[in-house]
This record gives C-alpha cells, sequence and structure tokens, in this order.
C-alpha cells in the first residue's frame, strides 16, 4: 500500500499544466501622390481622395515552459527608530522699492463694413466688373497659373492586424519568500532640521497699461429692385490676375505681422473670392492689406496706431514655399499698408 502512494505522488509532481495566451498589434502604411488637370478651375485647396484596406496574420511563437510559484510567509522583522526629527524655519525678507501692477484696455481699431444688397423684385443681377487705375506686378509675380495644375490628392492606407499565439507549459515549481516588516518608535535623541524661505516687501506701486486692440464690424445693407445687370469697379490691383497668389513657381505662405495687428474674417461667402476680399479691403479705411484663400476665406487685416485708430504702415510679410503650387496657398494684396515679400522658405 505504501508503494502505490508513493508512486502517485511522483506521478502528480511531473504533470505539465498548458495554455495559449494571444495579443493583438496592428501596422498602418499610408502614401499618397497628387493628380494634375489641365482643365477647369485651379482648386484653392486640394480634395483628397482615400481608400483603405486591411490584411490579418497570425504568428505562434514558440511554447515558453514556466514553473509554478508556492509563497510561504517568514517571521517578522521589527527595527527600532532611536531617533527623531524637530522642523523649524526662518524667514528672510526683501524689500522691492518699486513694483507694476498692469491693467488691461481695450482699443478700437476701425470699423469694417462690408456691403448687402436685397434685390426685392426677385431679381438675380449678372455682374460685370470693370477695373481701374494702375498695377505694377510684384517682381515674379505669377499672374497666369500655370498648366498643368494640382486637381486632387489620392491616399491609400493598407492596415496589418497581427495576432500571436503564445503557447505556455507550466512545470516544476518556485518558492517565493515574503518577510513582513514592522517599525517602532523609540527615540532617545531629537534631529532639527532647519528650513529657510523668503518673502518679499513692495515699496511703492507704478501702474502700467496694456492695450489690445480690435475691430468692430457692420453690415450695410440695401434693399432695392435690382436691374438684370450691373457694373461695379474695382481697383487694378485687385483683378483677378493681380490678387498675389504666387511668386515664381510657388504658392504663397504668411510670413511675420505688424505689432499691435488685428484682424477680422469676413463670414459672407460672396468675399470669399480674393478678387472681391481685395476690393473690400480697398473700400474699408485704413484695411492694410488683406488674405484670402485656402478652402475660402477672407481676412482684413488692420495695424492699431499707439494713438488710437489704424496705421497704414507695415502690415505683415509673406514668403514663398515650395510644396506649395499657385493659387493653392494665400492670396496677398495691399491695402492702405505695406505688405513685404521676404523670399522663399526651403522647403
Amino acid at each position: 500500500m505504501l508503494r502505490r502512494l508513493i508512486a502517485s505522488v511522483a506521478i502528480c509532481g511531473a504533470l505539465v499544466r498548458a495554455s495559449t495566451g494571444t495579443s493583438y498589434s496592428f501596422k498602418t502604411a499610408s502614401a499618397c501622390s497628387t493628380a494634375s488637370a489641365s482643365t477647369g478651375t485651379v482648386p484653392m485647396s486640394l480634395p483628397t481622395s482615400s481608400t483603405s484596406s486591411t490584411v490579418s496574420t497570425i504568428i505562434t511563437n514558440s511554447e515558453v515552459t514556466i514553473p509554478s510559484t508556492s509563497t510561504i510567509t517568514a517571521d517578522t522583522v521589527t527595527t527600532t527608530l532611536l531617533t527623531q526629527t524637530a522642523h523649524a524655519w526662518t524667514v528672510t525678507t526683501t524689500t522691492i522699492a518699486t513694483s507694476t501692477s498692469w491693467q488691461g484696455a481695450e482699443s478700437i481699431v476701425a470699423t469694417a463694413t462690408w456691403p448687402v444688397t436685397v434685390c426685392i423684385n426677385g431679381v438675380t443681377p449678372s455682374v460685370v466688373t470693370e477695373y481701374s487705375g494702375d498695377y505694377t506686378p510684384t517682381p515674379g509675380q505669377v499672374t497666369k497659373l500655370p498648366n498643368p495644375f494640382p486637381s486632387q490628392v489620392l491616399c491609400t492606407t493598407g492596415i496589418t492586424w497581427y495576432t500571436y499565439v503564445i503557447p505556455t507549459a507550466t512545470s516544476g515549481i518556485t518558492t517565493i519568500t515574503v518577510t513582513p516588516t514592522s517599525t517602532v518608535n523609540a527615540p532617545t535623541s531629537t534631529t532639527t532640521v532647519t528650513y529657510s524661505y523668503t518673502s518679499t516687501a513692495f515699496g511703492t506701486t507704478v501702474t502700467r497699461v496694456t492695450t489690445s486692440y480690435r475691430l468692430d464690424t457692420s453690415i450695410a445693407t440695401t434693399s432695392t429692385a435690382c436691374e438684370a445687370t450691373t457694373t461695379t469697379t474695382f481697383a487694378a490691383k485687385c483683378a483677378p490676375t493681380n490678387v498675389i497668389a504666387g511668386i515664381g513657381n510657388y504658392g504663397i505662405v504668411s510670413g511675420k505681422y505688424a505689432d499691435n495687428i488685428t484682424v477680422i474674417y469676413v463670414p459672407d461667402e460672396k468675399y470669399n473670392d480674393p478678387s472681391a476680399c481685395c476690393q473690400l479691403c480697398q473700400d474699408n479705411e485704413g484695411c492694410g492689406g488683406l488674405y484670402a484663400g485656402i478652402s475660402g476665406f477672407c481676412g482684413l487685416l488692420y495695424v492699431g496706431a499707439p494713438n488710437g485708430g489704424p496705421a497704414c504702415d507695415f502690415t505683415f510679410s509673406y514668403q514663398t514655399q515650395t510644396n506649395v503650387f499657385p493659387g493653392q496657398g494665400l492670396w496677398v494684396q495691399s491695402g492702405c499698408g505695406e505688405i513685404d515679400y521676404t523670399g522663399g522658405d526651403g522647403v
């Protein structure tokens, strides 16, 4: 009977338990190309077409054998603390003769106004645009967009899902010993730790003002019986070929802005046309310059003068960027202020 019992224990000790775990990950790879066209209108921003594909891969790892664990608890180890700590503080006062108190103020630079015509007779007029004055293009300015032109971005994305199969076998046994600890405070001496900190006292206070600049807006609505055809006159600099959309072979991005710059984005979609946005800047006194384009917007920029009102001075600079096609970046032009071309950025 004893021999049978010993044999049974030996067999149980040799048993191996097996299990299988899984983990997951994925990887994406994307690539884009640009399609070109020779007819139609150059889009201000490139539409993007995207496609994706997904594949799955199963990876089975080699089996890993690990021992099972057994935990035992040892006797508690007690630590006696014989020293205690006391804390003390010292204060040093620093006096500053003069302090500055800043207060905010707001300055209304100007009121940007855009006209809206309501045809009470239900007519939608055909608009003929004429141009007056002279305009000298900026050196290198693109006055005729190149052909062909980028028309669409085509992007593909591949997604690979990985399933990792991890077989595990348990064999043998590992013993883990846990030793509890306790701490007893029985101080026989005291150590003092001193902390120092500094306080600040101020003598006199000087008040200074920092000014933020903003624009007011208004809409000038006219209700009238419209003619079938109307004529409007734009400044020559606002002709579609004269609003600056590129220098050389590259499109325009923004550069630096004047101090005290402020901008209003016109919410009327009519002025998303860079030519109409340009003329709106000319019609608003104090408008230093404008930028438009990139999915459609019209921004009128003003510079706040230190003594109030707008300043017709340097407004902003612009530059070219090699990965932007003419007409697909910013469209810029001056109003009463100055805009400067600072060259390419090398991108």
